[in-house]
């Protein structure tokens, strides 16, 4: 079972969909200028992405996340992006939540295995 990592509406907002598991992935964002980044938490609907480019919030980018057994490619919208605090002294690094607009049939599997492996291993369980 996934834990779930603030999921209380305390501050107002919603609660999530899926519970977000905290991660350590390399990630590509695809394009013309393929950027990397990290992912630091995900869940079966999006993650958040540390970068050194702030990315425009509502903006749909090529995301590569590299599990370990391979890669996952699927679109993504950019819900929302900020500095990065813990960044600081050195240069600037920013943080973007993202909404996976659809994973590939084969992918979810994989991914859900993943991030249940990676609770499991948080909380000392398995």
């Amino acid at each position: 079972m996934i834990e779930r990592q603030g999921s209380g509406g305390v501050d107002g907002r919603e609660s999530r969909r899926e519970p977000r598991v905290s991660v350590d992935l390399p990630a590509v964002l695809e394009g013309r200028s393929p950027r990397e980044a990290r992912v630091v938490d995900a869940s079966l609907v999006g993650c958040l992405l540390r970068c050194d480019k702030i990315l425009d919030a509502g903006a749909v980018v090529d995301l590569l996340l590299e599990l370990p057994d391979g890669p996952v490619r699927t679109k993504a919208r950019v819900a929302q992006s900020s500095l990065d605090g813990q960044s600081m002294p050195g240069p600037p690094r920013y943080l973007a939540g993202v909404q996976f607009l659809g994973l590939a049939a084969a992918d979810e599997p994989r991914l859900r295995s993943f991030l249940e492996s990676q609770s499991r291993r948080r909380t000392g369980e398995g």
